[in-house]
């Protein structure tokens, strides 16, 4: 993808200085967590080599604010929205949850400035863009360019078999809404499914070993792990759930799950950013007896349960394959490219002139 790439060691006691000199300040902490000051002068170095910059999420923006090179920030998410929802939501009171609510407040002050000082956004979700814009219409509304997240198809093979009694969670578990996703429905929704039929959920993804041993000890509950083949460890399984309370932008493990020919089963905040149909395309569940509901379908119904699989892989396949997902920003990052050199040999011309 890259003809060279450039790395800069940031030491972690610098990270955790950086952050701590920022708390009086209206600066996010993640913001300031990732300053360097290699990194700035390497990017002042590289940027009048390139025609345009594309910082990627927040914390790589601070360095390109006032630079005369076209720059585009690739935001992805409204962080601000998903850390208000860790305030109103999250059940684990661990140091990391206690920042979330600390950071809410000037992570949007912050995020709305951005929206302001950058010629282009790119955001996953409407609904993350209408957070950021707050009814706020005209040249900041142009600015930003919902760009939906994509899946790669070939890595995940459409193959419906509902053979093992498993409920399947795809997610980087060393997140706080992934982490909160899964403890939510160990303790508030699987034992309404037991209730009715013996299951088994099996959580896929990184996990420190701490969290993984102390989920285990939960009854059916399996922990893979980092796996090598997502689409092996969730093989046979009956549905795929999302159960998240919080976070925001687009949830690819929803788009993953689709892809693989699983029947998904999703809370309304995972169904944000995309037009998927429920009861067409995936499930829709916000309550313990919603998602038992649903669970009952999709097993005494297993044509139904396909006819919902086929439908979610055909969804992704029309709206979320990386190359028509990203058409846009690469076709208005070439105009701002465009329209960028256009005025400097214009200018150009008149000095000359």
């Amino acid at each position: 993808m890259f003809r060279t790439i450039e790395r800069v060691f940031l030491p972690p006691w610098q990270s955790v200085l950086n952050a701590f000199l920022a708390l009086p300040s209206s600066t996010p902490l993640q913001v300031a967590y990732y300053r360097s000051t290699t990194f700035k002068r390497a990017l002042q170095r590289l940027l009048p080599l390139h025609d345009a910059c594309l910082a990627h999420l927040i914390r790589t923006a601070d360095y390109l604010r006032g630079a005369t090179t076209p720059c585009v920030l690739e935001m992805t998410d409204a962080i601000s929205l998903n850390y208000a929802r860790v305030k109103l939501h999250a059940r684990t009171r661990c140091f990391r949850s206690l920042v979330y609510s600390c950071e809410a407040g000037r992570l949007l002050r912050y995020e709305r400035q951005l929206l302001r000082e950058f010629p282009l956004v790119s955001l996953v979700s409407h609904v993350d863009r209408d957070y950021l814009l707050d009814g706020q219409e005209g040249d900041l509304r142009k600015r930003v360019l919902v760009c939906s997240n994509g899946v790669d198809l070939a890595a995940l093979p459409f193959a419906p078999d509902f053979r093992e009694p498993v409920l399947a969670f795809i997610g980087n578990m060393t997140t706080l809404q992934n982490l909160d996703a899964c403890q939510h429905f160990i303790e508030d929704i699987l034992p309404v499914i037991l209730a009715r039929r013996p299951v088994v959920f099996r959580i896929v993804g990184r996990i420190k070993d701490t969290d993984a041993q102390r989920l285990r000890r939960y009854p059916r509950v399996e922990v893979a792990g980092s796996v090598t083949s997502i689409a092996h460890a969730v093989a046979g399984a009956r549905a795929g759930l999302c159960p998240i309370r919080l976070g925001a932008g687009v949830q690819n493990k929803v788009l993953e799950y689709m892809a693989l020919g699983l029947p998904v089963i999703t809370s309304s905040i995972g169904l944000e950013g995309l037009s998927a149909v429920p009861g067409r395309d995936l499930l829709v569940a916000n309550t313990p007896t919603e998602y038992a509901d649903n669970v009952d379908k999709l097993w005494n119904d297993p044509p139904w349960a396909l006819s919902i699989a086929t439908a979610g892989r055909r969804y992704v396949e029309r709206h979320h394959q990386w190359g028509a997902s990203i058409a846009p920003l690469k076709d208005k990052l070439a105009k701002l490219v465009s329209h960028f050199h256009a005025e400097k040999i214009a200018l150009a011309d008149h000095r000359a002139a």
